[in-house]
């Protein structure tokens, strides 16, 4: 069961038909009973042979039942039905990755138009129980998760909200950060991220998010560990210019990187120019010029790995490169070289290319360093 199936997933999915005895840690035994969709906890340490109640479960044990939730689940959620869940919400474990990429959003952009242009309003939704921090046991706790899911209200926060509380629980252990492919990060959020969240190793920066040139000195000053950074951008969207030069200059451990978009020659000169360390580039669904690509193999002297899979070649007819094209460009040095072939099934559906496509698909890539 994955993280993002939530409490409900983890009480549908508990055995209903079989008894088992499970041994964890600190001498825990966990015994599930037929048609009770939940556990019966005892502390064999405790020589009254009393039952430990849910609240006292020891904190690793809590953290590994946490990590099958989502991180809504956690952070609004269990985090907040009593103390000792609270601080089992931060174990470290729970927190190498903040992934923002799968929540639920609710777009107002339609609503609300600046006088200069349309920005998107976006708030995280997510169902709340007022009754989730009031006491329980193992009968009731049953009960108030169930009433979690089918008896509740909507909370809508908005990116500053969520990142404050995510920040509160996670604290500077995230190595990870990937945000909603729609999220529209304001200045201050991209910079409270960089703050709380000082030691991530791989970023994820969606299309609404190119700033100005001192928000992007402040936030890659603190991303000194970076190591993999994902970016989008749409052109025709007036969202700023990426500063490459500021990611170069403070990011010296930046080996793998990859855009999706309209790489223009100009970005083409910056790359070369600021990111002389990369090792692994994937520009896949990408609109690219052969031109430049040659520019980047050439001019990226560190570069081992390349993604050119679906790529559209501007300027030739048709907008695929011939197999032999690149048997005369300088790619002897690259260790692996990804392009398709001409009868790719993939590169035959135009959607690709729609944005709501690479909402759903930019998270996959050839290359294993790009998945998130």
């Amino acid at each position: 069961m994955g993280r993002s199936d939530g409490l409900k997933g983890l009480l549908e999915n508990s055995p209903s038909t079989t008894y088992s005895t499970t041994c964890l840690p600190r001498n825990y035994i966990v015994q599930r009973y037929e048609q009770f969709a939940s556990c019966k906890v005892m502390e064999k340490v405790d020589k009254s042979g009393e039952v430990s109640k849910w609240e006292t479960l020891h904190r690793d044990i809590l953290a590994n039942i946490f990590d099958k939730l989502d991180m809504m689940d956690i952070t609004l959620g269990v985090s907040r039905v009593c103390t000792s869940w609270f601080l089992a919400s931060h174990n470290k474990t729970l927190w190498h990755t903040v992934d923002l990429s799968k929540l639920q959003q609710l777009d107002f952009s339609y609503f609300v138009q600046y006088k200069d242009r349309v920005r998107p309003i976006i708030f995280y939704e997510h169902r709340v129980d007022e009754e989730v921090a009031e006491g329980l046991n193992l009968r009731s706790l049953y009960i108030k998760i169930s009433n979690f899911f089918f008896d509740f209200s909507v909370l809508r926060l908005t990116l500053r909200d969520l990142l404050v509380e995510i920040t509160k629980l996670s604290r500077m252990n995230p190595k990870n950060l990937f945000f909603h492919f729609n999220s529209y990060v304001q200045t201050e959020d991209l910079m409270f991220a960089a703050e709380r969240m000082p030691n991530i190793e791989k970023l994820v920066l969606p299309v609404w998010c190119y700033k100005t040139e001192e928000s992007f000195q402040f936030v890659f000053s603190r991303w000194k560990n970076l190591k993999t950074l994902i970016i989008a951008q749409d052109y025709q969207l007036r969202t700023g210019t990426f500063d490459f030069h500021t990611v170069g200059q403070n990011c010296s451990n930046l080996t793998n990187f990859k855009y999706l978009g309209y790489l223009q020659d100009a970005k083409v000169e910056q790359i070369v120019m600021y990111l002389q360390n990369l090792k692994r580039l994937s520009l896949r669904c990408s609109f690219v010029r052969t031109t430049g690509l040659i520019s980047l193999i050439t001019g990226l002297q560190n570069l081992t790995v390349l993604n050119l899979s679906h790529c559209i070649y501007l300027g030739m007819v048709p907008d695929t490169v011939p197999d032999d094209y690149f048997v005369q460009a300088p790619i002897q040095k690259l260790e692996k070289f990804i392009t398709c072939t001409q009868d790719c099934r993939i590169c035959k559906n135009q959607r690709r290319y729609s944005w709501s496509y690479l909402s759903e698909d930019w998270q996959n890539d050839e290359i294993k360093e790009f998945e998130f």
